[in-house]
């Protein structure tokens, strides 16, 4: 019983942490968006989902702190008060708490249960005393079309499993949510009546039926079972439009078929209270068309499930069978060619073409939309806005771009440390903007979308931009180059990705400790991706982010140093030569000269330390990374490979230019070459 009461507050913690993502979205979009009642009811409908669910389940500080919240959003929705930007940073401080409640499961600190014990009165003293303590000027909700007020009768079915019957101790806390939305009349299985805060302990592990007439919609009376829908049945459907239970003879019958109610279907319950219709009395803000304006939720009552919640565990250990597969059929390819059976070459085949199809459905799971982090940074952005005392907007573009959630998951920092440096040292201050000419407003945008097998992040800002004087002089300073050095624009620039380079002039809590910008691009390069830097004084900043889609299988061209096997992602792969002696200028630095460019060179058997005598005839294979090209020679070219990554554990982590392993057709492994960390170090030294 423990277990199962366990597993249902970590799904209340997981569904809420959704929720509360989404309610923070709304709340950050209401900076520049038009406040209208849809908006005011989805945020209700969110705190009371939070606070009624997590209430039941013993999460005592969360319903503690949405108690009062919700009671103002429902005088908002009711237009006893307005909705003003005060109220709004008060709703986004409760979502900072509750983000704290969930991760710790409620188990405060000090300093955060003294802003937990701030927060519930500063929430108390906005419910008492509404929009006047504020001191601004009110917002005006316009009064939505699409949305009613009137009463609905709903019939609602309740079986829950044998395990949440057992776990659900309490089942009045659940049945006692649906008394506070209107006029209710219950039915348990043995087919007596009941008053749903008085339960007895077999009625705990009963079936329901429920006719509730009530003001709410049904996504909010559906909303009351959200946190044991996994372990319940429940349907939920409006039969008669108004409050058919305020009709004597209608009540009344309902009661002479509490012996057959549970074997009634909704359509045979409606069919039964249509006879009354005529007795209810409509009220004025009735809708007069009961069909077209539907809400979305109930539009929706009726279709198939669309999708389910499927725990990442779960997904990563199917990517991971789908990778030995991969693996697999591989070495099933080897062995039918080497047997020269015909019939076994073609079962081979097929089964390596539903192997494919297998792997990049299996794949496209793991893609999730980028959108799905975008509130952090927006969030982010608003809160250093109001730090730093400057106005900025942050505009966002391709939120839908669907990306390796393990990608997303590593670019959190590096995209929080840019956006920081955009801030503070991008956007300028009212007064510099004003002086400047520009628009007081400042604008961030960051931009997402796909190109070829990769996906492009773009981060701009309108702000002061980056002076490569001044990154000169600082370079000069802490002895990064000389002062008679030469370096072009684009060497200046990236020398702020030196780990401890800042060219900030003062340090501030945001940024300019020159902590920051190498550890984006060692994060960024870490996932096999690149940035850049476009800026322009006065204008601007552009930070390019190039990124993989994928980093559990890539496209790999598999190379030979004698018996031993690399793998090259072919993404980075520009060309394929033969060696000869011509190609080599050895001096100083060691060269290879194709296609009349020198090309600094990167020997595997060499450089690797491999030993051995090289065959008369090597291979080149030129590799890009950036702006930059290396020469690779390897021994011979074998083909492409289809290479599942795998990590070489934590006695090999450290291995210069090498990311990861795979194993091949034939049980061997072959070590995958860090391209980035190669062509970096390369072009560098061997110049």
């Amino acid at each position: 019983m423990a277990d199962s009461i366990d597993q249902l507050r970590e799904s209340f913690v997981e569904e809420t942490r959704d929720l509360i993502n989404e309610l923070e979205n709304i709340l950050l979009s209401l900076e520049s968006e038009a406040v209208s009642s849809d908006l005011i009811d989805q945020i209700f409908r969110s705190v009371h989902t939070i606070k009624g669910s997590g209430g039941m389940l013993g999460f005592d500080k969360v319903l503690a702190v949405t108690h009062d919240l919700e009671d103002i959003y429902d005088r908002v929705r009711s237009h006893e008060i307005e909705f003003t930007m005060a109220l709004r940073e008060i709703s986004l401080e409760t979502i900072d708490i509750l983000k704290v409640l969930l991760s710790t499961r409620e188990q405060l600190n000090n300093q955060d249960q003294v802003r937990f014990a701030d927060l519930c009165h500063k929430i108390h003293l906005f419910d008492i005393g509404g929009n006047d303590q504020q001191g601004e000027k009110k917002t005006e909700i316009p009064v939505s079309t699409t949305i009613s007020r009137s009463v609905i009768t709903y019939f609602i079915e309740f079986d829950p499993a044998k395990n949440l019957s057992e776990s659900l101790s309490h089942p009045e806390l659940l049945f006692s949510e649906l008394s506070l939305m209107g006029n209710c009349l219950a039915f348990v299985k043995k087919g007596k009546d009941v008053v749903l805060n008085k339960f007895s302990g077999n009625d705990r592990l009963a079936s329901w039926r429920v006719v509730l007439a009530s003001r709410f919609d049904l996504a909010s009376i559906e909303d009351i079972f959200e946190w044991v829908k996994k372990e319940a049945t429940f349907i939920v459907t409006d039969i008669v439009r108004g409050d058919v239970l305020a009709v004597p003879e209608a009540r009344a019958e309902l009661e002479k078929m509490k012996d057959k109610i549970f074997k009634s279907s909704a359509a045979e319950v409606k069919e039964i209270l249509d006879n009354y219709q005529s007795e209810i009395v409509e009220e004025a803000e009735d809708r007069k068309d009961s069909g077209t304006n539907k809400s979305d939720a109930q539009q929706a009552s009726g279709d198939s499930i669309k999708s389910i919640r499927v725990s990442t565990d779960k997904i990563d250990n199917l990517l991971n069978l789908v990778s030995e597969m991969v693996t697999l059929q591989a070495r099933l390819n080897l062995i039918a060619n080497q047997m020269g059976d015909n019939e076994l070459i073609a079962v081979a085949e097929k089964y390596g073409t539903f192997s494919k199809q297998l792997r990049d459905n299996a794949f496209t799971i793991s893609l999730v939309p980028f959108g799905i982090t975008m509130t952090r940074y927006k969030r982010l952005v608003h809160d250093l806005a109001d730090q730093m005392g400057k106005q900025i907007e942050f505009v966002t573009e391709g939120e839908d771009t669907v990306l390796d959630k393990k990608i997303i998951e590593q670019l959190t920092d590096p995209i929080m440390h840019i956006l920081r440096n955009s801030a503070d040292h991008g956007i300028e201050t009212t007064e510099k903007r004003i002086a400047a000419g520009k628009s007081e407003l400042g604008k961030i945008t960051m931009k997402i979308f796909h190109q070829s097998n990769n996906v492009i992040i773009k981060i701009m800002d309108d702000g002061q931009g980056i002076d490569p004087e001044e990154i000169r002089k600082v370079a000069i300073r802490k002895k990064v180059i000389k002062k008679d050095d030469i370096l072009s624009y684009d060497e200046l620039i990236n020398l702020v990705f030196l780990p401890g380079f800042s060219s900030a002039k003062t340090v501030s809590n945001v940024s300019g400790r020159g902590v920051g910008l190498d550890v984006v691009k060692k994060n960024i390069s870490d996932i096999r991706g690149n940035i850049s830097i476009e800026t322009e004084v006065g204008k601007g900043t552009i930070f390019t982010i190039k990124l993989p889609l994928t980093l559990s299988i890539i496209d790999g061209l598999q190379v030979k140093i004698d018996n031993r096997d690399f793998i090259i992602p072919l993404i980075q792969v520009s060309k394929i030569y033969t060696l000869s002696e011509d190609m080599k200028h050895i001096g100083l630095n060691q060269m290879l000269v194709l296609e009349g460019a020198q090309v600094p060179y990167f020997d595997l058997r060499e450089d690797f330390d491999l030993g051995g005598t090289p065959p008369e005839r090597q291979e080149i294979v030129l590799v890009g990374y950036e702006n930059e090209r290396v020469a690779l020679i390897v021994d011979m070219v074998v083909g492409e490979n289809q290479t599942v990554l795998k990590s070489l554990g934590r006695h090999y982590q450290n291995q210069d230019f090498i990311s990861g392993g795979t194993i091949l057709g034939d049980g061997s492994v072959a070590l995958v070459l860090d391209v980035n960390k190669i062509v970096t170090v390369f072009s560098k030294y061997k110049k």
